[in-house]
């Protein structure tokens, strides 16, 4: 229950449409109802008029009755409570005239009119429900994304983009089906039928009754189904994501595919995921197409017994004449397909829930704290940096990764991280930009615990090029602009010359109205790095965190780009992850890590003769004993 409630509170919004949709509804199914009344008047004018007139008037046969009573003040109670013989009257006065020609045009117009007078409403009705869904549906997708995106780094670290991209896409598609398949008929389905049962039973009240006898047979049977539906479902959106996250790993590592000649077995392992979503969905639609089958075969079992009854109460006279058994037949006949929608209507929500389940389950997810009730907003460093007794483990599962991590960047210095892989010098600047928090001791900024700043004033003023140089599919100029989306042009163009990117840029030929491409991919790895570092300094912040930041690049790109970050850290300070121990020799200080542990810090001549690792390390990577300054 509580999940509809949350479906329902995205119609919220929109109540005043809802409830004029719904007026219009009910004049459909009025207008509806009407027409199929006089349809069975014009038989009755066009076929035969005088014996149905004759049987019509016959007094129904009563079944008992009270000798007590005057038989005059019999047929007065009978009259003033039969509706049927009320509405039938009113009705019979509107179209019935002296000339049967002109009965007959009467008819015909009553016909036509309430037929455009039903499709009239009908237009409106769809066109304002449609309105409504596909509001619904962009309000879920819009929900959807801002929830994704303000989810902490932890989140996508435990879920495959795959299937956060099912979710957004087949998961909201399966509500939107689910709104335009049942959201109208929803509204208009349950009218239709309770319209029909009450003029069925205004016709007659015994044949209604034996006709409803089947209809708990039938709810039984449906909620069934749909219960199951709903389990497989779920199983079925599961799947679909296994299936995304397969090819999206595929497509991602092609060149690593092709380089190790493993498309047959990326394709064997797609198809195998892809089987199994066919056997998981061919399951789920064998059960929703078996309850159509079961309700027709109850409804004619039901139309047998009628025809039988009914029959035998018109020929028997007892209570039920000919022209009310046609319509009750008609209405009868007209609730059939509302019936059947009304039990496929289940099916579908069935699917849109368990589509539900997992879009609410990213939307209900705690995001990413941005403000505690006691922080301040962070100005600038004047100071240092801190980390002081820092642990830190990604999960209680595993084990530290940082471990009794103590350590101080001054301002306006560069301090170089460096150490094997695995050994957390990631981890370090994922924390001091808060994608993670501490688990014991803290990173302080002028003596203040960086949790105690909120979170969007910190890293505003934190400028991060990473080894991978993440560009979006849009301009060079877009890409740089980035960092600052107020930029004007004079400072993207100065941002892209510190950045020794303008040059390549001036020889493209739409210059920075060039399209970079899927993650940059008509870039080459240098010329992507320095599109990223220019975003940096367009950002121009205080500390700036260098991950592996010239690791991509060849001998002189690196001299280009490392010039630009010589002129990038004046005033500012940075923090650098490198394993070419080159770019970080005249560090102002370096941090060696190992295992998690800080095993060495100071200037690289001091860590040559104090820490054996670095010293190591330099060793590998300078077998020819270059001389440094």
């Amino acid at each position: 229950m509580n999940l509809y409630l949350k479906i329902l509170g995205f119609l919220k919004p929109f109540w005043k449409l809802i409830i004029v949709s719904t007026l219009l509804t009910f004049l459909y199914v009025i207008f509806n109802s009407v027409s199929l009344w006089v349809s069975v008047d014009f038989v009755r004018e066009l076929f035969t008029p005088d014996m149905l007139e004759q049987q019509a008037e016959k007094p129904d046969k009563p079944a008992a009755v009270n000798r007590s009573v005057p038989d005059g003040q019999i047929t007065d109670l009978k009259s003033k409570f039969d509706v049927y013989q009320k509405l039938n009257r009113a009705i019979k006065g509107l179209i019935i005239q002296e000339d049967r020609f002109d009965t007959l045009k009467m008819v015909c117009l009553v016909i036509f009119l309430s037929f455009f007078m039903k499709n009239v409403t009908f237009y409106f009705r769809r066109v304002m429900i449609s309105f409504i869904e596909l509001n619904v549906v962009v309000n879920i997708r819009d929900r959807l994304q801002k929830a994704l995106i303000y989810q902490p780094i932890s989140y996508f670290e435990k879920h495959h983009s795959g299937k956060l991209t099912s979710i957004v896409f087949n998961d909201v598609k399966s509500v939107n089906t689910v709104l335009n398949d049942s959201f109208g008929k929803m509204l208009l389905t349950p009218v239709q039928i309770m319209v029909n049962v009450a003029l069925m039973f205004v016709f007659s009240w015994k044949l209604s009754l034996f006709t409803f006898i089947v209809v708990p047979i039938s709810g039984l049977i449906i909620v069934k189904i749909g219960q199951s539906i709903r389990r497989k479902s779920r199983r079925v959106f599961q799947q679909i994501s296994n299936v995304m996250s397969t090819f999206q790993e595929a497509v991602s590592a092609i060149r690593i595919v092709k380089a190790f000649t493993a498309e047959t077995r990326e394709t064997e392992k797609f198809q195998k995921e892809n089987n199994r979503y066919f056997r998981l969905h061919f399951r789920s639609k064998k059960l929703n197409f078996i309850t159509s089958p079961l309700n027709e075969t109850l409804a004619a079992f039901m139309l047998i017994g009628l025809l039988w009854y009914g029959g035998h109460m018109v020929y028997a006279n007892a209570g039920l004449n000919a022209e009310k058994f046609v319509r009750f037949l008609v209405f009868l006949f007209a609730s059939f397909h509302p019936l059947k929608e009304f039990s496929g209507i289940n099916n579908t929500i069935q699917t849109g829930m368990a589509a539900a389940e997992r879009i609410f389950g990213i939307i209900d997810a705690p995001p990413e704290v941005y403000e505690l009730p006691d922080s301040k907003k962070f100005e600038t460093i004047r100071n240092e940096i801190c980390y002081h007794n820092l642990f830190f483990r990604y999960s209680s599962e595993n084990p530290d990764v940082l471990r009794n991590v103590d350590f101080c960047v001054p301002k306006g210095q560069m301090v170089a991280l460096v150490g094997p892989s695995g050994s957390g010098k990631t981890t370090l600047v994922n924390l001091l930009l808060r994608f993670h928090d501490v688990d014991r001791g803290e990173i302080r900024i002028d003596g203040t615990d960086i949790r105690k700043f909120t979170l969007t004033s910190l890293r505003e003023k934190m400028g991060l090029v990473t080894q991978d140089s993440i560009l979006f599919n849009d301009t060079i100029r877009a890409n740089i602009a980035y960092g600052d989306i107020r930029a004007s042009e004079n400072e993207i163009i100065e941002a892209a010359r510190v950045a020794n990117a303008l040059e390549f840029i001036e020889r493209m030929e739409n210059g920075l109205d060039s399209l970079v491409g899927e993650k940059g991919v008509k870039l080459s790895g240098g010329q992507k790095q320095r599109i990223s570092i220019a975003r940096a300094i367009l950002k121009n912040p205080p500390i700036l965190i260098l991950d592996e930041a010239t690791s991509a690049l060849d001998t002189e790109s690196e001299r280009l780009v490392q010039d630009a970050i010589d002129n990038l850290m004046k005033n500012r300070t940075v923090v650098v992850i490198a394993h070419r121990l080159s770019t970080v020799i005249n560090a102002d200080k370096i941090i060696v890590m190992q295992q998690g542990r800080l095993v060495g810090q100071g200037k690289h001549r001091e860590l040559l003769k104090t820490c054996p690792l670095y010293k190591m390390l330099y060793e590998m990577q300078f077998m020819d004993n270059v001389e440094v300054s």
